[in-house]
């Protein structure tokens, strides 16, 4: 479904594809009051054990439950979380998680926004969309740095050439 800038719903058709997140710049918005919350720009990844969006960063008007609480449910299993809301109308849009077991620490310093609680505003395409329609898969950067490194390595070696023809000539 997609929020249009009049605040309508409609169904996407099934050939469209998902945004996501590599390919467009967003903000991210409640979904009750359309304050935004934060940006594509601090998002780090998809949880998808609880369905929620990792974001580093998020604006003032994300305040942060002083209750803590823990839930059962298989996605935050045994850890200790507190709620974020949306300082405008005080809806609960997700948490932040103060204590974990080991195979969740990555948690622990980022807040998770509840996809169903988010809806996103994409710049390119000038409309806002539910978040459960976006992808939040981040490509893994190692594969960007063995490429950058190659490519550098081979540009210091064109370079040093360059450079010994030069001497060679007696130009240096």
């Amino acid at each position: 479904m997609e929020l249009d800038a009049d605040m309508s719903l409609h169904v996407v058709d099934s050939k469209d594809q998902k945004p996501t997140l590599g390919s467009c710049l967003m903000t991210l918005h409640c979904h009750r009051c359309s304050t935004v919350l934060g940006d594509s720009l601090a998002v780090c990844g998809d949880f998808k054990g609880t369905d929620s969006i990792m974001i580093v960063r998020v604006t003032d008007s994300v305040s942060l439950s002083d209750k803590t609480g823990s839930t059962r449910d298989r996605g935050l299993k045994n850890c200790l979380h507190r709620p974020l809301e949306c300082s405008r109308c005080q809806c609960i849009i997700g948490a932040v998680v103060d204590s974990t077991p080991v195979h969740f620490e990555m948690l622990r310093s980022v807040f998770l926004l509840h996809k169903e609680n988010i809806n996103c505003y994409i710049f390119e395409q000038s409309k806002m969309v539910k978040a459960l329609d976006v992808v939040f898969d981040l490509k893994p950067i190692n594969g960007s740095i063995t490429e950058a490194i190659k490519a550098f390595r081979a540009q210091s070696d064109h370079m040093s050439v360059l450079h010994d023809s030069l001497c060679e000539l007696g130009s240096l």
